[in-house]
């Protein structure tokens, strides 16, 4: 092969028109699938206590207030950051265990066609990392 041939996705002479139409049809498929995804909260109260009724905040901020204090007391401590670091994980973890989600009623045609394009377009991108 010469260096002046164009090399298409993947390294390969394959398809770069199908590669985008792969892309661009896997895309749709699941920006339609994620639309139908309702996120919302409930009663459940996470991982650690959770911040509603009966939970105990204080597991995630009794270590973030000791990381705050000690870095407060000396910025480099990397104590002072392990516990802030941690205490934002738990966090994060917290707010992220305690979300629901659910699927919008949807009728099955609808359902393959989004399944569809989402299938349609991996096997495109597939197809174009192959030697024509």
């Amino acid at each position: 092969m010469t260096s002046t041939q164009q090399r298409g996705p993947g390294g390969t002479r394959g398809g770069l028109g199908e590669f985008i139409g792969g892309v661009g049809l896997s895309a749709l498929g699941l920006y339609l699938l994620f639309g139908r995804v309702v996120v919302h909260t409930g009663a459940f109260f996470g991982l650690f206590g959770g911040f509603g009724q009966g939970g105990n905040i204080a597991v995630v901020l009794v270590p973030f207030v000791i990381g705050i204090a000690t870095l407060y007391g000396h910025g480099g401590s990397k104590l002072g950051w392990g516990l802030l670091a941690l205490s934002m994980l738990m966090l994060v973890l917290e707010v992220v265990s305690s979300l629901r989600m659910t699927f919008k009623p949807t009728s099955l045609p609808i359902f393959l066609a989004m399944v569809a394009c989402v299938a349609v377009g991996l096997g495109m991108i597939a197809r174009s990392l192959r030697e024509h």
